[in-house]
């Protein structure tokens, strides 16, 4: 009965601090969502380095599976009488990721300079994370 009562008491002190710990991250389908938002962005961003190329390609195909139209997580708000685009999580996505990096010029030894480095500089700031939290609201439901 002693040991019942011990334990009892750990797991009153105990859940609540786990929950408080599960409250700061966010729910699995909006982390699924936000990482997909990312991934988008930065396919794009890789693809306006050389746009023509194979791999750009290659990385198109990707990108559209990351779309709306593809398996992506968020909806694209429209007017519902001109039809008119009033939010596009993508596009904007795309637009600061495309914004930022050219802030960021990856330099080497050799003197060449690095396109993508700018691309992945974006990719992994808290600055591009809290814009992509913001835009949760357009997050599909399940």
């Amino acid at each position: 009965m002693k040991h019942l009562f011990r334990l009892l008491v750990f797991l009153s002190l105990a859940l609540p601090s786990v929950s408080a710990v599960s409250a700061d991250q966010p729910d699995p389908n909006v982390a699924v969502a936000r990482s997909s938002l990312k991934d988008f962005a930065l396919i794009s961003c890789l693809i306006a380095i050389d746009p023509g190329s194979s791999l750009a390609n290659d990385l198109a195909l990707s990108k559209r599976a990351f779309s709306f139209a593809g398996k992506g997580h968020y909806m694209i708000m429209q007017d519902e009488y001109t039809l008119e685009m009033t939010h596009d999580p993508y596009y904007e996505t795309v637009v600061l990721m495309l914004q930022e990096a050219q802030k960021f010029i990856g330099i080497m030894k050799s003197g060449e300079v690095s396109q993508s480095y700018g691309c992945f500089q974006v990719y992994h700031s808290q600055t591009f994370d809290a814009f992509i939290a913001t835009q949760d609201e357009y997050i599909l439901p399940n």
